[in-house]
């Protein structure tokens, strides 16, 4: 009775199963197999099976190197401003004060904001001649600067425009962390005369500590994928300053046509997004036991 009754569930999944086997699976595999195929749009020769040589290529492209180390750099600098940002707002909003739900509201407002239309507010806001940042940068009494146009400025440009637009998550994930904090612990800690800061660092951020590791989580595998604001800002530039990983691979697809290329380079960003969840996934582990 009882397999009669998984038998039946099983048939009620089963569509389900394979929908998502075909829309999951057959993609992945065929990525694959593309991958070990040369495959130029452009020349019309069709794809031919090359083994590994696309994987190889990764090594002796300086331009994949130069997009590792520009993805590394943007996503430390990203990922920890954000979270200390966040983590600090978070405790500031813990307390109650007048005004603090349209502050919050007010917060939040880049995050559900499209990352293209950040982008193009972003692109204003560094224009050389009109923009905003040089504005201010007047009114101090320094000269203006080329925000998009100078390789290491326009790094941060990106990175500034990032952080703006992802510090809220940081600091939404980490505020109802904060108020899911059981009230005893927090009461016990002030009948035993610690100070604020003192419940913050000893009984609140430990308890929050598993909300943190999923928060880095999400956003470490999302700034990983991060194309679409390098793409309206400073489409890789100038030269290769901004490329990070990620636009190397819609270059190498949507404006080279090298298809067997761009699907060995998704792949190699797909491992190092799983490298790089595991171990945070470990952390997760190692903070529960």
């Amino acid at each position: 009775m009882e397999n009669l009754r998984k038998s039946g569930a099983l048939f009620y999944v089963l569509p389900a199963l394979i929908v998502m086997a075909v829309i999951t699976f057959y993609p992945f595999v065929y990525t694959v197999f593309l991958s070990l195929c040369d495959w130029n749009l452009t020349t019309f020769r069709g794809r031919h099976f090359i083994g590994i040589d696309n994987y190889l290529s990764f090594l002796t492209d300086e331009d994949a190197w130069n997009s590792l180390r520009v993805t590394g750099i943007y996503l430390v600098s990203c990922v920890g401003v954000e979270f200390v940002l966040g983590i600090a707002i978070a405790f500031l909003f813990d307390v109650k004060f007048k005004g603090q739900d349209f502050i919050r509201n007010l917060l939040l407002f880049p995050m559900v904001m499209s990352p293209v239309v950040a982008g193009l507010i972003w692109r204003w806001i560094f224009n050389a001649e009109l923009g905003f940042a040089n504005y201010v940068v007047e009114l101090l009494g320094f000269s203006a600067l080329p925000w998009l146009t100078k390789p290491k400025l326009a790094l941060f440009s990106v990175i500034l425009a990032d952080i703006w637009q992802w510090t809220p998550f940081v600091f939404l994930v980490c505020l109802a962390g904060l108020q899911s904090v059981p009230g005893e612990l927090i009461e016990a800690a002030s009948l035993d005369g610690a100070s604020w800061f003192q419940i913050q660092r000893f009984v609140s951020l430990p308890v929050i500590k598993p909300v943190i590791l999923t928060g880095l989580l999400i956003r470490t595998i999302d700034a990983l994928r991060f194309v679409d604001k390098i793409f309206v800002l400073t489409y890789g530039g100038p030269g290769s300053a901004t490329s990070v990983l990620g636009f190397l691979i819609y270059l190498k697809g949507f404006k080279y046509f090298q298809m067997g290329m761009t699907a060995a380079f998704s792949l190699i960003l797909l491992g190092i997004i799983i490298f790089l969840a595991n171990m945070l996934i470990r952390s997760f582990r190692g903070e529960r036991e």
